[in-house]
């Protein structure tokens, strides 16, 4: 009985060991393969969130040489081309205007008086010798800088009159699009990006184009150009439009713009749809966008993988992927075709879209535990991610 319990517990210590030295230390960031390539974790595209903006934004500035005499809209009064949206006070630009001229009177004068000393010492020094001509000559040649500065400044200030006499003529500022005041801004002030404020902004309110978000865990699956499908939040309308820009410069600035993880923050970045058609829009109407992958009912299939995820492409290639057990291990891959625009491998065979795989590291080794960005607060799903910028959308 003693020799069977005893070797019960060798066995119990020796599996004790094994399993220890089968361990690894540390622990690998997996992302989900689908959000990667810019489709759903299940084969789905992803779906982000847009509101129907103005087009067309004017900026409006105002002639600091005059004072503002009344204004004649407010912010969100709809405007039509050539309706007067504020007046300057043209007493007071008259008398700019005369202080200007008088001022041009002295200039003139001054300068006459400059070339009629300079072509005295010139009689001077053609009947003068030695030491007497050489200091003529030193005259003269301050002359010569000071009527060169004069006639500057004298054709400085003639401009400055034309201007003046131009804007007490225009003394009426005109809205030179049909739109919307978006902003007045009578004291001046700075964005939150240090750049001046205009005097006056009017957004057109024919043009529509539609404003979403996009986030670092699926940029890779929009790009300048990308077709694009919108679809209204109510009802079956459907929209098409391309991408027109993706603002890398700006990214959004409230805390509710960013997702939450151990590496760190990821940010979201506003983009731009051009719209094909604004039938049925309406401004500051909410939509659902998504790639159009070349058709309004069905996502394109397959999976075009960064090829930054992917280790010796050329030759052997393959990816650090979660196993069944949870554990990080070696995938290897059947490649098709590259993609040197979008920088991407179709891959043919070793990965789905339920997949998770890591950055490529140094540091990753076969065996290690993998935490899951879902795990770490992504929400790939419901309304947290949408309101985020993106929800996994079944068509």
């Amino acid at each position: 009985m003693k020799k069977a319990l005893a070797l019960i517990l060798g066995c119990v210590l020796l599996l004790g060991c094994l399993s220890g030295c089968g361990s690894v230390e540390g622990s690998a960031m997996v992302e989900n393969v689908g959000m990667i390539c810019g489709i759903g974790s299940v084969g789905l595209v992803n779906r982000f969130s847009g509101v129907v903006t103005a087009g067309e934004e004017t900026k409006i500035s105002k002639d600091e040489n005059f004072v503002l005499d009344e204004m004649l809209v407010s912010v969100g009064d709809e405007v039509k081309i050539g309706d007067v949206l504020f007046t300057y006070d043209t007493e007071a630009g008259r008398l700019q205007l005369e202080k200007a001229e008088l001022e041009l009177e002295q200039m003139q004068a001054n300068l006459k008086a400059l070339q009629d000393q300079k072509a005295d010492l010139e009689k001077q020094k053609s009947k003068a010798s030695g030491s007497l001509e050489l200091s003529l000559s030193l005259e003269i040649r301050d002359l010569e800088t000071q009527i060169t500065e004069g006639e500057y400044n004298l054709k400085a200030k003639e401009n400055e009159i034309a201007k003046l006499e131009t804007s007490l003529q225009t003394a009426e500022v005109k809205s030179p699009i049909d739109g919307r005041i978006q902003s007045i801004n009578e004291n001046g002030g700075y964005d939150n990006y240090g750049n001046p404020l205009p005097f006056m902004s009017v957004v057109a309110t024919q043009g529509y184009m539609v404003k979403g978000y996009v986030n670092e865990t699926n940029i890779n699956s929009l790009m300048e150009g990308t077709p694009m499908l919108l679809r209204a939040r109510v009802g079956a309308d459907t929209w098409t439009g391309t991408v027109l820009k993706i603002d890398y410069d700006n990214p959004a600035q409230n805390s509710n713009n960013y997702y939450s993880d151990d590496t760190g923050s990821s940010s979201k970045y506003p983009f731009y749809v051009q719209l094909d058609s604004e039938e049925n829009l309406m401004l500051g109407q909410h939509v659902y966008i998504e790639p159009a992958n070349g058709s309004a009912e069905e996502p394109a299939a397959g999976l075009n993988l960064p090829d930054y995820y992917i280790v010796d492409a050329e030759s052997n290639p393959f990816v650090w992927a979660q196993g069944s057990n949870g554990k990080l291990e070696k995938r290897s891959l059947q490649l098709g075709s590259y993609d040197e625009d979008m920088g991407t491998y179709e891959v043919l065979s070793g990965l789905t879209a339920q997949d998770y795989i890591a950055w490529p590291e140094d540091t990753l080794a076969a065996g290690m535990a993998c935490t899951t960005y879902s795990d770490e607060g992504f929400v790939e799903e419901g309304p947290a991610y949408e309101e985020a910028g993106a929800v996994a959308y079944a068509g």
